[in-house]
């Protein structure tokens, strides 16, 4: 008897632990649908708010998340960042496929200008900023390096709801952010490498170069050719408009994976996939279908949970430095990148006009903060004071850079 019990306690503990776990992931899906549910209500209130005291729909979704975040309502999950990643792709997958192509060739000299200026500059003022406040040559390269590249979401957000992405001052800030990304991105691998084995690999660094030279260029010639050939093959022809996105995100998907494996960011590897898909007769369908499914869910949820990443106690621990470091942040990429577009002919608005939609910060800035503590090159004060950096740039932007381009828009009108 005794036997046929235990025999069956052995039987039931599987069961009971398969229960247990389905009532747990059940638990989990529902809180994570609540989460989601709060994100997305909160997110369509900011923005009907943002359009009726006409302010940017990012700066209501950012807010929106600095509230949820810094009182507590809900805690960022695995799957909602992952959720927020697939937005960012999203976004730039679609400012690719709005980007004049023709036009970018045009601008390619004045971006790699700007972008070049746009790079150097902030760089150069926070290295010689940290070296003025004390710190070695190593924190001043990792302080320097902080402020050189532009978080493209932000501007390419605001650039789409202004509709300028396929005018000459758009093209030329998308132009000049995804070059300063690339730079930014090369010289982050740069640096995480002095800091991990204290030297500067030369030989590393020269094969991320030529990788990425490669890349841009088999995408803007061989890739263009192909994919306008694939877009009137069967596979495109046989298929309806409301069917046409799944291989669009598959196309963009691989595009993302062939960036990283490279060293670039996904986001470059998806700008890139629109900007050729762009040049077909897919064009149309293809920005619609994306702008479609990622502006109604996957891009709002992304600006709100890098609002939730905000830490509002940062700005109480901010000392004289962080101050001199936020401004150089600010002006420097105006100074850098606008200088670049005035050097280059566009006008004095213009010029403003595009360094301040540089001026944002993100995923470099927070990735070299990341790996600084990591390996002990910077201290928590230096990685606090470069996350109230990246909260700056990105709140101030959208509006700066939206009350620029309808200033810009009138003078034009006037005339």
């Amino acid at each position: 008897m005794i036997f046929d019990i235990c025999i069956l306690f052995l039987y039931l503990d599987p069961i009971h632990d398969t229960i247990y776990s389905i009532q747990f992931k059940n638990q989990v899906l529902q809180v994570f649908i609540s989460d989601l549910l709060i994100i997305l209500i909160t997110a369509f209130i900011g923005r009907l708010l943002a359009k009726k005291i006409k302010q940017p729909m990012v700066l209501a979704d950012l807010i929106v998340g600095l509230i949820l975040g810094n009182l507590g309502i809900i805690e960022l999950s695995e799957t909602m960042h992952n959720i927020a990643d697939i937005g960012v792709l999203l976004l730039l997958f679609s400012t690719g496929l709005a980007v004049n192509l023709n036009e970018l060739n045009e601008l390619a000299k004045t971006s790699t200008v700007v972008a070049l200026l746009g790079v150097m500059i902030p760089f150069i003022l926070g290295f010689f900023a940290a070296h003025l406040f004390g710190y070695s040559y190593l924190v001043s390269i990792f302080v320097g390096t902080s402020l050189t590249a532009t978080s493209i979401g932000i501007s390419s957000q605001v650039l789409t709801e202004t509709k300028m992405i396929g005018m000459k001052i758009g093209t030329l800030i998308i132009g000049a952010a995804i070059i300063d990304d690339v730079i930014g991105i090369i010289a982050m691998g740069t640096v995480v490498g002095i800091a991990v084995t204290g030297n500067l690999e030369i030989a590393s660094l020269l094969i991320s170069i030529v990788l990425t030279i490669t890349f841009i260029v088999i995408c803007l010639t061989l890739a263009i050719y192909f994919f306008q050939a694939i877009s009137n093959s069967f596979i495109f022809t046989q298929i309806g408009n409301y069917q046409i996105l799944l291989p669009i995100l598959i196309i963009g998907l691989i595009f993302a994976i062939i960036a990283e494996k490279i060293g670039l960011s996904l986001i470059t590897g998806t700008f890139m996939a629109g900007l050729i898909l762009g040049q077909t007769r897919l064009s149309k369908e293809a920005f619609e279908s994306v702008s479609l499914i990622g502006h109604s869910f996957f891009i709002p949820i992304f600006f709100v949970t890098m609002g939730m990443q905000f830490d509002l106690s940062t700005f109480f621990s901010m000392g004289f430095f962080a101050l001199v470091f936020i401004f150089l942040a600010i002006f420097g990429k105006i100074i850098g990148c606008g200088s670049g577009a005035k050097v280059c002919g566009f006008s004095f608005r213009e010029s403003l006009a595009v360094g301040i939609a540089t001026v944002p910060r993100a995923e470099v800035a927070l990735i070299l903060a990341n790996i600084g503590l990591k390996y002990n090159v910077i201290t928590p004060n230096i990685a606090s004071t470069v996350i109230a950096m990246t909260m700056v740039t990105t709140l101030i932007t959208p509006t700066l850079l939206k009350f620029s381009i309808e200033h810009l828009n009138k003078k034009k009108k006037h005339k």
